[in-house]
C-alpha cells in the first residue's frame, strides 16, 4: 500500500486500495477492478493516477547485454480530480491485455502497478500479481509438444525495440526417452498476428558420429480464432520429426 508513502509526505490519512476483479487472464483477454481512495486530513488534487500492467522481461541493451526490468504492456490514467477530505471514492478501470503480453511461469511475472502523480510516486511494494494464462492456441502447441516426449524446463521473455515485435518468449523443453540421443533442448515461441499465429519450433541438436549438432528451425501458422487439435498435434510431430533426423 501507499500509506507510508502518504504520511512521510505529509498526507496523513490518504488509503488507496487497487482491487482486482480478476488475477488470470490470458493475451487478449481484459482486466477489470477498481481503485478505492479514502481522503485524508485535508483537500488533495491528482491529476494522474495511474494504473499500469507490467511484466519481467529480459531487456535488451544497445551494448548487446541483457538487463531484467519490469515493462510496461498497458495502462489506463484515471484521473481522479480533487479528493475531498475524509471522502470514500472507487475508479473502475478496464486493462486490455496485448496479444504479446508473456505467459507467467518460471521467472516470467506479471503484476498490476498503481502510480499517483506526486513526488516518489511509485511505492515498490504495491504491485498486484497477476497470472497470464496462455491462449487455447498456445496451449495446445504446448501441451502437444509435450506429449511427444519433451519436459518444460524454462520460460524467458525478452524485450528489444529493434525486432518488429519487441517482446519474444521463448518456452525451454528438455528431450526425454530416444529424443536423448539427438537433441539437447527445443524452444517453442509464438508471433501472433491479425488472423494468424506463427509457430517456431527451434531444436539444439547434439554432435554426433554423423550430425554436426547445431540449431535448427521449423516454423508452421495456426488460425487465432480456432483450434483443430488434430491438426496442432500433426504440425508439431512433423516438425519435431523432421528436425530431429
Amino acid at each position: 500500500m501507499l500509506n507510508k508513502m502518504f504520511e512521510r509526505l505529509g498526507i496523513g490519512g490518504l488509503k488507496v486500495e487497487t482491487v482486482l476483479d480478476q488475477t488470470e487472464v490470458r493475451p487478449g483477454g481484459q482486466i477489470t477492478g477498481n481503485v478505492v481512495i479514502t481522503g485524508g486530513a485535508g483537500d488533495w488534487g491528482c491529476e494522474k493516477l495511474i494504473v499500469e500492467l507490467q511484466s519481467y522481461c529480459q531487456f535488451k541493451m544497445t551494448d548487446g547485454e541483457s538487463v531484467p526490468q519490469m515493462i510496461g504492456m498497458a495502462l489506463v490514467n484515471l484521473r481522479p480530480g480533487l479528493i475531498a477530505s475524509a471522502s470514500k471514492e472507487s475508479f473502475p478501470f478496464v486493462i486490455d491485455v496485448p496479444l504479446t503480453t508473456p505467459v507467467t511461469g518460471g521467472a516470467t511475472k506479471s503484476a498490476m502497478t498503481t502510480r499517483l502523480d506526486v513526488e516518489m510516486a511509485v511505492d515498490p511494494t504495491d504491485m498486484d500479481p497477476v497470472t497470464i494464462l496462455p491462449t487455447e492456441q498456445m496451449a495446445a502447441v504446448l501441451k502437444s509438444v509435450a506429449a511427444q516426449g519433451f519436459l518444460l524446463h524454462e520460460t524467458e521473455a525478452s524485450y528489444d525495440h529493434r525486432r518488429e515485435t519487441p517482446i519474444r518468449q521463448i518456452f525451454e523443453f528438455r528431450p526425454t526417452g530416444h529424443h536423448q540421443s539427438r537433441i539437447h533442448e527445443l524452444e517453442v515461441s509464438f508471433v501472433t498476428g491479425e488472423s494468424l499465429i506463427e509457430i517456431t519450433i527451434s531444436v539444439d541438436r547434439k554432435i554426433g558420429l554423423a550430425d554436426s549438432g547445431g540449431e535448427r528451425n521449423a516454423r508452421f501458422t495456426i488460425g487465432k480464432d480456432q483450434i483443430d487439435s488434430e491438426a496442432v498435434d500433426a504440425a508439431v510431430k512433423d516438425a519435431i520429426v523432421a528436425l530431429g533426423h
